[in-house]
């Protein structure tokens, strides 16, 4: 049986400015990979790019990176750190393409929050400024490895990402900002206990604020990668 394509939205590495790379954390393709896809890194500078992309590739997976700028969601930047400005139109082209042509979008952290701002949401640009919490958990003391959770999510029930993941159940957090308001139109699907947004979906689209790659180990995380390529296979 074929494997879907998954495409995954790229990243910047600006470490040399002489030699900018495009590319993503090798732990997307494993994800994609052993879910059952056939991962590629994806870039796009025009509507024509995005809108072939979308026709060639199954799915898209858009990854997690640097925060939003704070102009698509009408506010000054205030607590918003690096912004990268051709990442940020790739993916947004990309998700408006994937969108227009009915496939699957599967954003997770800095992808759930661009789907947020494509769909008219706001964002908290800094939660432990604003709410004083912690999420990002390789700042907690003591700092915790990328295989490890650090707090629970509530699901909702009847919705897709909670019956994959049940009522309750642990993930890891590498953020400091998150979706303000579920964007019009989509389900709440999961919220973690101290009351930040961490999961929504709508017909073929789904967004988790955590790093499910990272925890390949267990089960439930996996289901996710697992669900989304069974849907890919099936568009």
């Amino acid at each position: 049986m074929k494997r879907p394509l998954i495409a995954i939205s790229a990243r910047n590495q600006t470490a040399n400015p002489d030699n900018p790379i495009r590319s993503d954390n090798s732990s997307y393709f494993e994800y994609v990979s052993v879910g059952g896809g056939l991962p590629c890194i994806v870039f796009v500078t025009d509507e024509a790019e995005a809108d072939q992309i979308a026709d060639t590739f199954d799915g898209l997976l858009l990854s997690g990176g640097e925060d939003c700028d704070p102009a698509l969601y009408g506010e000054e930047n205030t607590k918003s750190e690096v912004i990268d400005s051709d990442i940020e139109h790739s993916d947004i082209l990309l998700y408006k393409a994937f969108q227009k042509a009915g496939k699957p979008v599967l954003g997770i952290c800095r992808g759930v929050q661009i789907i947020a701002v494509c769909e008219g949401a706001k964002l908290i640009q800094d939660i432990p400024d604003e709410f004083h919490l912690q999420h990002a958990q390789n700042q907690m003391d003591p700092p915790l490895g990328k295989d490890k959770t650090c707090h629970n999510v509530v699901f909702t029930d009847g919705t897709r990402i909670g019956t994959l993941m049940g009522k309750c159940h642990p993930v890891n957090s590498y953020h400091h900002q998150a979706l303000r308001t579920c964007p019009t139109g989509f389900m709440l699907s999961g919220v973690s206990e101290d009351g930040i947004i961490e999961a929504i979906e709508k017909d073929h689209v789904i967004g988790v604020q955590w790093h499910p790659e990272r925890l390949l180990h267990d089960p439930r995380h996996l289901s996710i990668i697992q669900s989304f390529i069974e849907e890919c296979s099936s568009c």
